[in-house]
């Protein structure tokens, strides 16, 4: 509810203001200003519940994994894959999801992807091989790969310019609740009902999703016409990515997107938990509750930074160094410090959660690196980037842990030094890839 009433009050519209562009088609024009907040916030909450389901699905794996590692014999580098398989498929699917959005809408695109979601968490339920995980896994990135994106147009169609930034950061804070979700009260459902059981149940609230989705879901606000025009075909999509490719600032915030929120998910998403399962030899209801810590610092960082992006809008450089920096330190001193006991593994994963992540103003920085009519290119973009970070960064953290069987904690330490050094690289090539830059 505090998520909620923090959305309505960051998200108030002016009576006199003008409904920007578009993200995936040109902008709409304002008839009358007849709807409210609330209006706003009913439309998008089903997309919400979408985009926290896709969240809980990418971060459920950090829990899973001990009992997947009993029930299956599955090593370290599978887990990685069976995770990764996820982000793989989601990062796949921007460019086509863009495409959608565009000739269909966010109802139509969520709604009718989001069935797959339901076919993919029923695949999941019923695996028993890794190829069997890795598919249902796949399957479901392909069904949750819309939520976010659409979730974004409909804050650029229901919100004006300045309130882009604060609106993606709170919507992304509230999609964490998904996380949230995945640490205590997973730990404790799988213990008592097992994992399979907890997927047959996820597949149920996927599909209420869905029903949501198609009976609430209003691509424009009331009282705006969208001018029309012609989807776009796959070539077109692909003429417009390789101008926004060009962009050299849409390259440094890739470079930035790949390892921010990437980093922050293949520890909270995947292997903090093995972590601290190995390392302190701790039970899964300690586990989740400290990824809980983590999860609620991933919550309110988003609309910190989106608030103060919107107070400082020219300094969103030195705000997206400054998250990127903080997480290379929280990675170090987790890799060095955070051994010497499990209290100092939480504050780390606190601070890495809470003002490690950019994401936000990574989206914020790319709608200002091009043209309005590219903004929807950028925000894939963007997008990809850091599933495709995802992918990667938490398959190379199987494999280098996988090195390590005979002395795990040596292999994790491993894993934070890379994460950290991943960052800082990110950070400083950002940092003085626009250092003639007067902002983001």
């Amino acid at each position: 509810m505090r998520i909620f009433a923090m959305l309505c009050n960051y998200l108030r519209f002016r009576q006199d203001g003008i409904i920007p562009d578009n993200i995936m088609t040109d902008h709409a024009k304002k008839t009358s200003p007849s709807h409210t907040t609330l209006d706003f916030i009913l439309v998008l909450a089903p997309i919400l519940l979408a985009f926290s389901l896709s969240q809980f699905f990418r971060s459920a794996q950090a829990l899973l994994a001990e009992p997947l590692r009993g029930e299956l014999a599955i090593t370290p580098e599978q887990i990685g894959l069976i995770s990764g398989s996820f982000h793989f498929a989601f990062a796949l699917m921007q460019i086509p999801v863009g495409v959608m959005l565009d000739r269909f809408g966010p109802r139509m695109t969520n709604g009718a992807l989001m069935l797959v979601t339901v076919i993919g968490v029923i695949i999941f339920a019923n695996a028993h091989s890794v190829i069997g995980l890795m598919i249902g896994q796949a399957v479901i990135g392909i069904g949750c790969s819309a939520a976010f994106m659409g979730a974004l147009v409909l804050a650029a169609r229901w919100t004006a310019p300045e309130k882009f930034a604060a609106a993606s950061g709170l919507i992304v804070s509230f999609s964490l609740l998904g996380v949230l979700a995945s640490a205590t009260p997973l730990a404790a459902l799988v213990e008592t009902h097992g994992w399979r059981t907890v997927y047959y149940g996820l597949a149920v609230i996927s599909l209420v999703a869905v029903v949501l989705d198609f009976v609430v879901v209003r691509d424009n606000p009331p009282g705006y016409a969208a001018h029309a025009q012609r989807g776009e075909s796959i070539l077109d999509v692909l003429r417009g990515m390789v101008s926004v490719w060009s962009n050299r600032q849409v390259w440094l915030l890739c470079g930035v997107a790949f390892f921010s929120y990437p980093a922050i998910l293949t520890v909270r998403g995947l292997w903090g938990g093995p972590y601290l399962h190995d390392v302190f030899d701790l039970g899964a209801v300690d586990v989740g509750n400290i990824l809980l810590v983590m999860t609620i610092g991933m919550i309110f960082g988003p609309p910190a930074y989106g608030q103060l992006s919107r107070m400082m809008p020219d300094n969103t450089r030195g705000l997206i160094v400054f998250a990127v920096l903080v997480g290379a330190v929280a990675c170090l001193l987790q890799a060095f410090v955070g051994p010497f006991g499990a209290g100092f593994a939480m504050v780390f994963m606190l601070l890495h959660g809470f003002i490690g992540s950019s994401a936000t103003l990574n989206y914020a920085a790319s709608r200002k690196a091009v043209p309005e009519h590219q903004i929807g290119r950028a925000l894939t973009t963007i997008n990809l980037a850091t599933f495709a970070g995802l992918f990667v960064l938490q398959g190379i953290a199987g494999l280098i842990i996988g090195q390590y069987e005979d002395n795990p904690a040596a292999g994790y330490q491993a894993m934070f030094v890379f994460l950290g050094i991943g960052l800082a690289l990110a950070g400083g090539c950002f940092w003085f890839g626009t250092r003639r830059k007067t902002g983001a």
